[in-house]
């Protein structure tokens, strides 16, 4: 395996994973929740509301599967489109 067909797939998954733990907070006046999850928000945590403290999760599994597909697949993709990239260029400078 190539050089860049490595650098990409560690570039790609260190990507995955934070897109995946990153939480993007939202301090709205009666509402303090964070959201993870790029590009679909999987998760949401309550942490706030107009009554008071709360310690709230709201986990959507469908978005975390999508999510989790949409960065696999595109790993996938990637690293096809270079090695194909890879072979052509070892076929032409076999001829």
């Amino acid at each position: 395996m190539s050089f860049r067909v490595t650098a990409f797939m560690v570039v790609w998954s260190v990507l995955a994973v934070f897109s995946l733990t990153r939480g993007q907070l939202y301090e709205w006046p009666d509402f303090v929740h964070v959201r993870y999850g790029i590009p679909f928000t999987y998760a949401v945590h309550t942490l706030s509301t107009l009554v008071g403290p709360a310690d709230v999760w709201m986990i959507d599994i469908n978005s975390l599967m999508f999510d989790l597909v949409l960065w696999f697949a595109g790993l996938v993709c990637g690293v096809a489109f270079l090695l194909t990239r890879v072979q052509k260029k070892i076929k032409s400078s076999n001829d």
